[in-house]
Parts: structure tokens; C-alpha cells; sequence
């Protein structure tokens, strides 16, 4: 018969302060911290946090059991409610009912007929920036490749979502978003923060920051609702969207809610990941060539269209060995609701699940030499032996990411684009280190220089 253990008797990291735990280790490393304890202490533990029961998950099937399995004993983890100041209730933190609700009424605008007609949006915003990078092109001018690429994605997301309506304010969304993204961090890292009505500079400047995303979003709502004008964008397929239960529409807030984490989710992740990926395939030449072949020979210098891209594989390789070395979503969380056992060890109720995405993603044991960049690990044949969860970059089970397929197309059109024209060389100074906020940005921009291809 087996015996339970107790939370208790799960092994934790030493603790440098008997008040704080493991928070001083985790604000400084981070990324590091969670790799190296899985190495010292296993594929289940605790961290020690003010405030909190944490445990930490790395294995593949624990990570299944908890996003599949029981998935409704586990409900977001703390993170999200820092997320939610700034997002609001969409379905990235929106719980129960009410997200079964949001995500039926959202679903069909990210159903392959659909994707296809965002594709021609795609192709259009990527050709423009090729023409903005040809003027650079064979100048030996480095040019700021994450600036582009923001823009190539911010552009994509805009006109895909909101038929070009905030062109004029994306610039400073960007900086509110990348403003509040650093303010999400460090609530999450700071369990004994001040109650919400204490004005601190902080949360003053953090109201400033959601005024302003309010008035940009609910105006181009208001906008649409008065003008009476049917777009092919996404923003009109939620306002069409109507409960096949209730026959009830989006109200203004829950449109705001899920076009903002729309917008953020869909540019920010997208354009970290592109960066990261023209990184590793100037590392790695070999590789590039292989990619460029494949592009040459399959494209044959037409313009992509949505049956053409899916022919590249080695394109689909590529993506996917990008966002395991350097997933744009690097570690995820859930909560108990009720008590729980996970290899023998008691879970209470209202414990806060972490799943390390970038851990399991350069396990060992699972991918060999895993910090190598190595796109024939996504060939068929080599997925079909490794367990599905030990590469989840969008999550997984009924909460997988509604815009994976849309982020997926847009990174292989833009990506298939780009290296037709050009060769793209990534600074050889650029140091890859991570900036792992919400999202795993690299502490640096990345520079490039253009090479129009022959």
C-alpha cells in the first residue's frame, strides 16, 4: 500500500532568509534557479515564498496530469492576477463559466477559414517592412532587428484585429505594455505588497498606464459600434459573435478585455520569437541553408500563399526548435482547488502549481544536447517518441492558446518572406541574455545587417 506523504516532506532549495524563502534567489536568477534545482532536487518541489504554498513541475507527465487530466481541479495561479489588473477578465485570466462562455464566442474567428483571410494581411505587412529593410540592404548599417520585427508584428496584429485603426498610438501602446509588463513581474515577485488603495508612485503611474489602454481600446469600440461597418478583422467577428446557449453578445468591457490580451499575446510573443530565431539561424549557418533551399525550391520566388507555406517543413522545424531553445511563454501556473496527490506527495488546496516551461524544454534526459539549436528534433518521425508534453510553448489541454495556429502562420510567413529577399546576419557582439518578465525577451535588442540575396 502506498503511502501519501506530506507537502512538508517535499524537498525545497536552502533559503538564505528565514522571512523570505527562496524570493531573493528567485528575483536575482530567475531562469537559472528553476534549472539548476530541478537538477539538484528532482522533477517535483517546493519553493519557500511569503504568503504562498509553490510547487514546481518538470516532467512531462505530471504537466499532463495537471493541464489534462484534472485540469478542472486547477484553476490560474497567483501570476495571473497581476496580469489581470493590466488585461482585465479576457481568456488568457478569465476563469469557470465565464471563460467556457468567452472562449465559444472567440473560437471560430481562429478557425482555419478564417486564419485564411487574415493571411493575406500577413503577407501584405511583411512585404511592406521588406521594402523598409531593402533600403538598409547592402549598406554594412547595422539595423535594430527587434525595432522591425516589433513593428512587422504590432502592424500584423492591427490590421488583422483592428483594420489599421490605432496605426497612429501603437508606438506608445508598446511602451505601456512593455511599461506594465515589468510591473506584472514584479508584483508576481513581491507577495507582501501594500493594499491596492495605498497610492504609491508605482500604482499611480500603474493607473496612468491602464487609463490610457482604456481610452485607446473602448474608442475603437465605440467607433466600430457607431459606424455600422462590417471589417474582416477580428474585432468585428467578436462583436458578431453571439452564446449559442443565451443568443448574448460581448458587452464593451469584455470586448476591451479580449481584444487588449489579443493585441498584447499577439505581437509581443510573436516578435520575441522571430528575433530569437534569426539569432540562432545566424549561429547556425548549416541550418540556414538548409531553410533557404527550402524556401527557394518549394516558393520558386512567388509570393507565399496559405497552401504553399505548409509545404515547408524544415520552416515548421525550425519554429518549433526556436521556441524550445527560447520559449516566448516561459513558465506557466496553476492553482489547486481542492486538495491533490502528485507522485505520492499531498498537494493542498489553494497551491500554486509552477510548470517551467524552459526547463523542460532543455531536459536532458529528454532532448539531447538540448541548449544545441537542432530542427530535425521536429521531424515526424522524431516527434512521435517524445512525450507530448515535454514541448508545450502554447500550453496545453482545454487552455491551449486559441492564437497558436494564427501566431504559427504569421512567424512562417514572415519568416518565408524575409529569407527570400535577404540574408539577415545577427551582430556577432549580440549576447543572448534572457529578460525573463512575462515574457523571455533578450536583455538586449538585436542588431543585424541586411544582404540583399543573389
Amino acid at each position: 500500500m502506498l503511502t501519501t506523504k506530506k507537502f512538508t516532506d517535499l524537498p525545497h532549495p536552502n533559503t538564505l532568509n528565514v522571512f523570505l524563502g527562496n524570493m531573493m534567489q528567485l528575483r536575482k536568477e530567475r531562469i537559472h534557479f528553476f534549472v539548476e534545482q530541478q537538477k539538484k532536487l528532482g522533477d517535483i518541489f517546493q519553493i519557500k515564498v511569503p504568503t504562498r504554498k509553490v510547487v514546481v513541475l518538470s516532467n512531462p507527465e505530471w504537466i499532463k496530469y495537471v493541464l489534462v487530466d484534472n485540469n478542472k481541479n486547477y484553476g490560474k495561479s497567483f501570476a495571473y492576477d497581476s496580469i489581470k489588473l493590466f488585461l482585465g477578465n479576457g481568456l488568457l485570466t478569465s476563469e469557470g463559466e465565464f471563460w467556457k462562455r468567452q472562449r465559444r464566442l472567440a473560437q471560430p474567428a481562429f478557425h482555419k477559414e478564417k486564419l485564411n483571410l487574415m493571411f493575406r494581411n500577413m503577407v501584405e505587412q511583411t512585404d511592406k517592412s521588406v521594402e523598409r529593410l531593402e533600403q538598409f540592404a547592402d549598406t554594412n548599417q547595422a539595423v535594430n532587428l527587434s525595432k522591425e520585427l516589433y513593428k512587422l508584428t504590432l502592424d500584423i496584429v492591427n490590421s488583422t484585429l483592428f483594420y489599421n485603426e490605432v496605426d497612429n498610438t501603437t508606438d506608445t501602446i508598446y511602451k505601456l505594455v512593455s511599461e506594465a509588463s515589468e510591473y506584472i513581474t514584479k508584483r508576481i515577485d513581491n507577495p507582501l505588497h501594500l493594499p491596492e488603495w495605498i497610492p504609491t508612485p508605482t500604482r499611480r503611474r500603474e493607473k496612468e498606464v491602464l487609463k490610457y489602454m482604456d481610452k485607446v481600446f473602448f474608442s475603437v469600440i465605440d467607433r466600430r459600434r457607431q459606424q455600422h461597418e462590417q471589417q474582416e478583422d477580428l474585432l468585428s467577428m467578436l462583436m458578431d459573435a453571439r452564446d449559442e446557449e443565451t443568443g448574448e453578445a460581448m458587452s464593451n468591457q469584455q470586448l476591451r478585455d479580449e481584444i487588449l490580451t489579443i493585441f498584447v499575446a499577439g505581437h509581443e510573443t510573436t516578435q520575441i520569437a522571430l528575433g530569437w530565431t534569426f539569432y540562432l539561424l545566424t549561429q547556425n549557418p548549416d541550418k540556414l541553408k538548409i531553410l533557404t533551399d527550402e524556401v527557394d525550391s518549394k516558393l520558386n520566388g512567388e509570393t507565399p500563399t496559405p497552401e504553399s507555406i505548409r509545404g515547408l517543413h524544415y520552416l515548421k522545424q525550425v519554429i518549433d526548435e526556436s521556441m524550445r531553445c527560447f520559449p516566448p511563454a516561459w513558465i506557466m501556473g496553476r492553482k489547486t482547488i481542492e486538495a491533490d496527490v502528485i507522485n505520492g506527495y499531498e498537494i493542498p488546496a489553494g497551491t500554486n502549481v509552477i510548470m517551467p516551461i524552459y526547463v523542460v524544454h532543455h531536459d536532458e534526459r529528454v532532448w539531447e544536447n538540448a541548449y544545441e539549436f537542432q530542427p530535425e528534433r521536429f521531424a515526424m518521425e522524431n516527434v512521435k517518441e517524445k512525450h507530448k508534453y515535454s514541448y508545450f510553448p502554447f500550453g496545453g489541454g482545454p487552455r491551449l492558446c486559441i492564437g497558436n495556429n494564427f501566431a504559427i502562420q504569421e512567424m512562417q510567413v514572415c519568416l518565408a518572406m524575409f529569407l527570400q529577399k535577404f540574408r539577415i546576419d545577427v551582430d556577432e557582439d549580440f549576447v543572448p541574455e534572457l529578460d525573463p518578465l512575462v515574457t523571455l525577451r533578450p536583455k538586449n535588442p538585436i542588431y543585424a545587417k541586411i544582404y540583399k540575396r543573389k
